[in-house]
């Protein structure tokens, strides 16, 4: 320790030299010039990179709230011009006609020939039907739709030209566009027109809708109810949407496939749903990392070229200091047979020269003294790696001991209880079975009465054996208290358990126990058996196991007893 001091100190001397005015001017002039050249670089990128980017986020800032807005007033126009023509098909004399002559055949056919018209001139409407004031279907062209009775009696209904809200299934939605049908300034029924939800994805095209921008309908409950042609599919919106006559706000966030975007949203008032649009955060800031490459690339050659000018600087400087460095280096690797010629003056040559040459005469002296320290270190190094051997060997004894029941050397009730929460949860989550088997030897106080505690110790460590025996290797046998033992069975079912319980148990019924000074048949001993399979609650699971057991001791014990719901 003494001689690491010692070099410790000459180092520092060492450094105290080199801090000289003209020792560190090489060093000095390297480190100015390229912290000088690298600080203006990054100081250049971040300005540049920080205005592109400002720039881009102030563009998509108006570009995102207007297309928004273009395209709300551009469904909105849509939806409203889908009412007008409806109203206009309703005002038809042949859907009236067809409607009051009731037993008038050639009036429903020419009804359903108008309404064929229709529906050819509007490809987007998947059927057209004509609903009476008793919301019964009087002529209907185009594809059936079963719809619910209250739907069509809200239809029926309808006194103005209106379109509802979505209705349907997930993988089929509509909307159904309604306008009354008059005779005589009396409503006689109504025409309806059904609309697939997916004809909106023709209207989320608009004319500045580039590749990388996606647009999206969103319904009640985050539902995606249409999108625009490039956008990926989604069944729901997960982001917050904005509330009722929000501004649009453009922010950039993370999609739940892990896509980082730039998006905005708009309310519609119309039926209540939400208008959103996204791009990807790389495609609409991509200028700004080809800005940033750009600077990188011009600040690199600044950087090198100011480099090249401090190396052909600092090579006259520093050249001749090279030697006192190889001689330093040489030191450090532990060389200590050098000469160092003394030189005079206060250049940097003299001071570093003065400073090895004092280095490595001390470590010559304390070389000798050093390799004394290192044999007593070894020594006292083999003393604490034996010691660290006897420790280790007594905390494996101490940990064997904290989870084994010292009579029967099976695992005690507290493993067992770690083991079962452990068991259950891998269950909860593969689903497997599990099964628990606890075991009580039948009238063993009687047993110790009779004979004595360590004849029911002996009696206790062979029963435990045969447990231990009976069991699988995957399984758990431990002693929970007592007289009485449990098995934990992963990946066994019912049967299962039943066939390794009745195992146990007649392991233990045909074995008698000689050698206990009990006469030459020795003792013999009987268990009864409760068995339980988990079923997602675990105290249940113990407590079902144990009333199993409890009913084996009424039905006359040496028994196997399931539980199969509520016993006794």
């Amino acid at each position: 320790m003494a001689a690491e001091a010692e070099e410790a100190r000459a180092f520092s001397r060492l450094g105290g030299a080199l801090r000289l005015r003209f020792a560190s001017l090489p060093t000095r002039i390297i480190v100015l010039v390229f912290s000088a050249a690298l600080v203006t670089g990054l100081a250049v990128t971040v300005i540049s990179a920080g205005s592109t980017e400002a720039f881009l986020r102030s563009k998509i800032d108006e570009r995102f709230p207007e297309l928004l807005n273009t395209t709300a007033r551009h469904l909105g126009e849509w939806y409203t011009q889908r009412e007008v023509d409806i109203a206009t098909f309703a005002s038809s004399d042949t859907l009236a006609i067809g409607l009051l002559e009731h037993r008038a055949e050639r009036a429903h056919s020419e009804a359903r020939r108008y309404l064929a018209y229709v529906q050819h001139g509007f490809p987007q409407y998947r059927c057209l039907f004509v609903l009476d004031t008793r919301a019964a279907t009087r002529v209907s062209v185009g594809t059936d739709l079963e719809l619910p009775a209250p739907l069509l009696a809200s239809l029926a209904a309808v006194d103005a030209a209106r379109v509802s809200g979505v209705v349907g299934t997930a993988s089929r939605r509509f909307q159904v566009i309604s306008a009354p049908i008059a005779s005589g300034g009396k409503r006689i029924g109504t025409l309806h027109a059904v609309l697939d939800i997916a004809s909106l994805e023709a209207l989320l095209v608009p004319a500045d809708l580039d590749a990388g921008t996606r647009l999206y309908v969103v319904g009640p409950g985050s539902t995606v109810l249409a999108k625009s042609p490039s956008a990926p599919e989604r069944i729901t919106f997960e982001r917050p949407l904005p509330p009722l006559r929000a501004v649009p706000v453009v922010d950039d966030y993370t999609t739940p496939d892990g896509v980082h975007v730039v998006g905005s949203a708009l309310h519609l008032d119309r039926f209540d749903w939400t208008l959103v649009v996204e791009q990807d955060y790389e495609v609409a800031f991509a200028p700004v990392v080809s800005a940033i490459g750009k600077v990188l690339a011009i600040n690199l050659g600044i950087v090198l070229a100011f480099g090249l000018l401090a190396l052909v600087i600092a090579r006259s400087i520093v050249r001749p200091i090279r030697a006192l460095s190889d001689v330093a280096r040489r030191i450090a690797q532990g060389e200590t047979e050098i000469e160092i010629p003394r030189a005079h003056g206060q250049d940097e040559i003299a001071v570093l020269s003065r400073a090895l040459h004092e280095m490595v005469d001390r470590l010559r002296r304390n070389q000798v003294e050093l390799q004394r320290k290192q044999q007593q270190i070894e020594r006292a190094n083999t003393e604490l790696t034996r010691a660290n051997e006897d420790l280790h060997r007594n905390n494996e004894m101490l940990e064997q001991l904290s989870f084994t029941d010292g009579l029967t050397h099976l695992h005690n009730h507290r493993y067992f209880q770690d083991r079962l929460s452990i068991e259950t949860k891998r269950c909860d989550r593969s689903g497997e079975p599990l099964a628990l088997l606890l075991v009580d030897i039948d009238d063993f106080k009687l047993l110790n009465d009779r004979n004595g505690h360590a004849i029911g110790d002996e009696v206790l460590r062979r029963v435990a054996m045969m447990v231990n025996n009976a069991v699988r290797e995957t399984d758990l046998p431990a002693r929970y208290g007592g007289e009485e033992f449990a098995v934990l069975a992963p990946r066994t079912d019912r049967k299962g358990a039943i066939v390794l319980a009745e195992k146990l148990r007649q392991s233990v019924a045909e074995a008698r126990f000689p050698g206990l000074d009990l006469g030459a048949e020795g003792v013999s001993v009987t268990v009864s058996v409760g068995v339980s399979i988990y079923a997602g609650d675990r105290k249940r699971f113990f407590n079902e196991a144990d009333r199993a057991l409890y009913q084996a001791k009424r039905d006359g014990k040496d028994c196997v007893v399931l539980f199969e719901g509520e016993v006794g």
